[in-house]
């Protein structure tokens, strides 16, 4: 590829900079295999749709996998599929409608995520309080190590690789686990109060039936066009109704509009009953938040500017936010307990 091309590959959704040194498209795992014996130096890079700049080369050649696409070997019976790390999510979803199965993980950057770069961050997303992580899905996967050999690694040693971020090996196939397509509802609760909003979601976390709980805050919702006020999604299985995807759609318009103002979005997990003090710790800063409000798992949005990876104060991007041109550690420490942030 052509280093004019590069700037696209030196950053991921964290904006967080980089520099790469190359820029590698294998469409076949013999290719990924060739390629990590002639480099020493390899960043593993499936859509870039990460929070944390795992994916942000630092003088790497830069390992794209998105053309390792096919979907392979599906059992209805079994309820498994097997794909290869560069297939997208909603692509994978779109084939298995027509066999009325799905794979329930759904993360925020569902339309681009790859299924290698879910495992590799071990990704949640919407519908975690119901079906957990990734690593809740995987029958096992396929990995090529530092010294070509490609392995096979089942359910005791998944926790090796998966949520790794590829530092352990180049995740490359994958064996999933399915389900049938459950009918689901939708509806939207607004709240004029952070205590009252706490007290639903703790209500509603005991419903076996529930299986999203997503948050606005008063910012976000203004902007999707709602009251300026509090707003939980409510997703209940058992039954459809008309409104489903549309209301599930201010999810994906929330994400959207982050990006379009060129937020950095961070992955801040907080205790349930400390969220009325993040409101007002965000509301007097006008920090936009919205998120997974079942799991804890929200997305403070800051206004920065992208700066090298290398200046973030240690090792990598999971425990710090970009402040304007000041990189703080542990900025939500002003809410009076730690709160560390954590993989998507």
């Amino acid at each position: 590829m052509k280093k004019k091309f590069f700037n696209s590959y030196e950053h991921d959704a964290s904006r967080a900079v980089g520099v790469a040194l190359e820029v590698l498209h294998p469409r076949t795992v013999e290719d990924v295999k060739k390629i990590v014996l002639k480099n020493k130096r390899i960043s593993i890079r499936g859509a870039g749709s990460g929070l944390e700049g795992g994916a942000v080369p630092q003088g790497d050649v830069v390992l794209d996998l998105s053309k390792l696409d096919e979907i392979s070997n599906l059992d209805e019976n079994r309820k498994t599929i097997e794909v290869e790390a560069g297939v997208v999510f909603d692509d994978l979803q779109d084939y298995l409608q027509d066999y009325n199965l799905e794979l329930p993980v759904v993360p925020l950057s569902h339309s681009i995520a790859s299924i290698g770069g879910m495992i590799s961050t071990n990704a949640g997303g919407s519908r975690s309080l119901k079906y957990g992580r990734m690593s809740s899905w995987i029958k096992w996967i396929e990995v090529i190590d530092a010294h070509g050999r490609i392995e096979r690694k089942g359910a005791t040693e998944l926790s090796d690789y998966v949520g790794m971020e590829g530092i352990t090996g180049v995740i490359v196939r994958a064996c999933l686990r399915l389900l049938p397509i459950i009918p689901r509802s939708a509806s939207l609760i607004q709240s004029e109060s952070a205590e009252e909003l706490v007290n639903i979601i703790q209500e509603l976390k005991q419903k076996q039936d529930v299986s999203s709980l997503e948050f606005f805050d008063k910012l976000i919702s203004k902007t999707l066009g709602l009251q300026e006020s509090f707003h939980l999604i409510v997703e209940i299985e058992g039954e459809e109704n008309a409104d489903h995807v549309k209301i599930m759609k201010l999810v994906d318009d929330a994400y959207s509009f982050s990006f379009k103002e060129k937020y950095i979005i961070e992955d801040v997990k907080i205790m349930i009953n400390k969220f009325p003090k993040l409101m007002q710790w965000a509301e007097e800063r006008d920090i936009p938040i919205f998120g997974h409000a079942g799991t804890g798992v929200v997305h403070p949005c800051f206004r920065a500017k992208p700066a090298p990876i290398t200046s973030w104060p240690g090792t990598n991007g999971s425990s710090i936010v970009p402040k304007g041109d000041v990189f703080v550690t542990n900025p939500l420490a002003e809410v009076g307990e730690y709160c560390p942030l954590v993989k998507p």
